[in-house]
């Protein structure tokens, strides 16, 4: 049995909408200079879905990118995301229209919050004139504290992330500004990227005509993620994957890529590496979002298969006793100390 190419997504009215299975994943580490021919040659070579966010500075390239692809703008599948510091209420919707004058689109399919987290910005001002990318932080118009970490606003930063702290907050306010985004047409759907069980059910109780359709988190054979996948599976959030190759190394320098169970099995169904994980993550019921700028490898990761059961099985082994790696505990707010005072 082929894999599914599509995956439904809760929209807005009780409808649904498909999202590509595979999508292409434009984070960049500095360097951004790859991203239009990059995001090109995954266009021409059958990418359907680009997943993007104001913070990685390829708004322009990718939204280039697409222009040149002569590809009708209702066959590609665009997501983005804003940052932590345009999470007040007030700013949301400022940020989606930088990213569609950035981008050169009229909507985008799918917009997320970034981070369960919001941080304080310089002025209004400020964020009208910022700047996105990964380098310049001063350029995002972001107040930072004498230690050089962001200032977090915890009044609109989730429930859960500010009673870690001892601080109230709730994210709800915001979450319905992107629901009505969502009624302006300029998204067609809302989720979420990086957020706990518990801060899902923060949000839950508030989807009315307008679903929390997504949640984007990293998942791989070494984090599976298993119990954040089960509880999207019965809410109908659909998870999107970041990083399924596993970009950071374990203690000892151990990558995903090399790890000898993958390369066999990989060798073994004649696939290449990033072709596999793919494979693994599509099986699962979840979309993954592979990136890189060799056409070479661009190509092969978009070429999912079904895996047997029992290489489905070693893969969701890797992440037993001895190859947990790093852990998320579900309602322990993500990355807290990432944004820490």
């Amino acid at each position: 049995m082929a894999l599914p190419q599509t995956v439904p997504l809760r929209a807005a009215n009780s409808k649904t909408i498909q999202i590509p299975s595979v999508g292409y994943g434009t984070w960049a580490a500095g360097d951004t200079s790859w991203a239009k021919d990059a995001t090109l040659t995954a266009l021409k070579e059958g990418y359907r879905h680009l997943d993007c966010a104001w913070m990685y500075g390829v708004d322009e390239a990718v939204g280039a990118a697409i222009k040149e692809s002569g590809i009708p703008r209702e066959e590609i599948f665009v997501t983005s995301k804003f940052w932590c510091h345009f999470a007040h209420p007030d700013n949301v919707e400022l940020c989606l229209d930088k990213i569609l004058k950035n981008m050169g689109l009229d909507y985008i399919d799918l917009f997320l919050a970034h981070w369960p987290c919001a941080w304080k910005p310089r002025s209004r001002e400020a964020l009208e004139n910022a700047r996105s990318g990964p380098d310049d932080q001063e350029a995002k118009g972001m107040v930072f504290n004498d230690d050089g970490k962001p200032a977090v606003d915890w009044e609109h930063s989730t429930r859960n992330m500010a009673k870690i702290k001892g601080e109230e907050g709730s994210f709800v306010p915001t979450w319905k500004v992107m629901q009505e985004c969502v009624r302006k047409g300029k998204a067609r759907a809302v989720g979420v990227s990086n957020f706990s069980i518990t801060e899902l059910n923060e949000l839950l109780p508030h989807e009315g005509d307008v679903p929390l359709s997504c949640n984007q988190i990293e998942v791989h054979p070494w984090l599976p993620q298993r119990e954040m996948v089960e509880f999207a599976h019965k809410n109908g959030i659909v998870i999107t994957c970041y990083s399924p190759f596993a970009g950071q190394p374990k203690e000892g320098g151990a990558v995903l890529v090399k790890d000898p169970t993958v390369v066999e099995l990989a060798k073994k169904n004649d696939m290449d590496v990033g072709q596999l994980l793919q494979s693994w993550a599509v099986q699962r019921g979840t979309v993954p979002l592979g990136k890189s700028a060799t056409p070479a490898r661009i190509t092969s990761n978009l070429a999912i298969r079904e895996l047997s059961d029992e290489d489905m099985k070693t893969l969701d082994d890797m992440a037993k006793p001895n190859g947990e790696g790093r852990t998320v505990n579900p309602g322990e707010g993500w990355g807290v100390s990432l944004f820490e005072n």
